[in-house]
This record gives C-alpha cells, sequence and structure tokens, in this order.
C-alpha cells in the first residue's frame, strides 16, 4: 500500500491505493494460458483429449489372390498398386498360392490395382479414399493361355 499526495486547486488530500490485484491476475491467467498452449495450437489444459493427439492413423491392407478365369492360383504374376495423384507404384510377386498383400497404405490416397504375367493383364481395380475399410480384398484374373 503506497500513500500518495495530490494538490488540485488549493487543497490538498491524501490518497491511499490499493494494488490492482484485480488486473495483475488477469494478466496472471492470460501468460499462463499462453504458455500452457503448444505450438500446434490446442491448449494443454482440455479443450483436446489426449487420446486424440496421439492417437495413431489408421492406414490401410489390400491383399488378394491371382487366379486363371478357372480359378487356379497363379505363382509369380506381378502385382501392381500405383497411388492415382503421385504416380507412386509398388509392386509384389504372387506366392505359390497366388496370394498378393500391401500394407500401411494411406487411407487418404486412391490406388489403382492389377495383375501382369506374360503380356496378360488383369482388369484395373480402382480403389477410393472415401472407401473406409481398412482390410480390403481383391481377386484379379488373368486369362492365361496353355
Amino acid at each position: 500500500m503506497t500513500t500518495r499526495t495530490m494538490i488540485h486547486a488549493l487543497r490538498t488530500k491524501t490518497r491511499t491505493s490499493k494494488p490492482r490485484t484485480r488486473a495483475w491476475l488477469l494478466c496472471a491467467l492470460a501468460l499462463g494460458a499462453a504458455l500452457s498452449t503448444p505450438l500446434g495450437g490446442t491448449p494443454a489444459w482440455g479443450l483436446g483429449s489426449p487420446a486424440q493427439s496421439t492417437q495413431v492413423p489408421k492406414l490401410r491392407t489390400i491383399e488378394g489372390l491371382v487366379c486363371s478365369k478357372e480359378g487356379v492360383p497363379i505363382e509369380g504374376a506381378v502385382v501392381y498398386l500405383q497411388d492415382t495423384k503421385s504416380l507412386a507404384v509398388k509392386s509384389y510377386l504372387s506366392d505359390a498360392a497366388g496370394h498378393f498383400h500391401f500394407r500401411q497404405l494411406s487411407m487418404s490416397a486412391d490406388f489403382d490395382l492389377w495383375a501382369e504375367l506374360n503380356g496378360t493383364r488383369s482388369k484395373t481395380k480402382n480403389i477410393s479414399q472415401f472407401n473406409s475399410k481398412t482390410d480390403l480384398d481383391y481377386k484379379l484374373e488373368l486369362s492365361i493361355s496353355k
């Protein structure tokens, strides 16, 4: 508490001023809120739950079977998966049972999927980012002449 003297015209009066606790408290709260907000912009004290900030993004798995029109599994066919936006291509050789798989794919990308063997190509399967399934299974048929 401080005491000061003020002179107005010909009168003198003494006034006691109190510390401005309300303004100081508001300033301290604003500073605390600013310091507890991470760089991402979500306050650490409660608007976003901790589970949301540590949530792992969903990934997609695409797998399936390469077979002939008669349903016989084909070994050694090259299965291609192309991201339609970046045009990046991944490939996989079908195993002895004709199976293939692509794992840990983004849910926010569109893909084209097809198989090739000895110049023969299957129909292309289009996989949309709007398909919310995380595990997709496809059958790719090749017309193989004996």
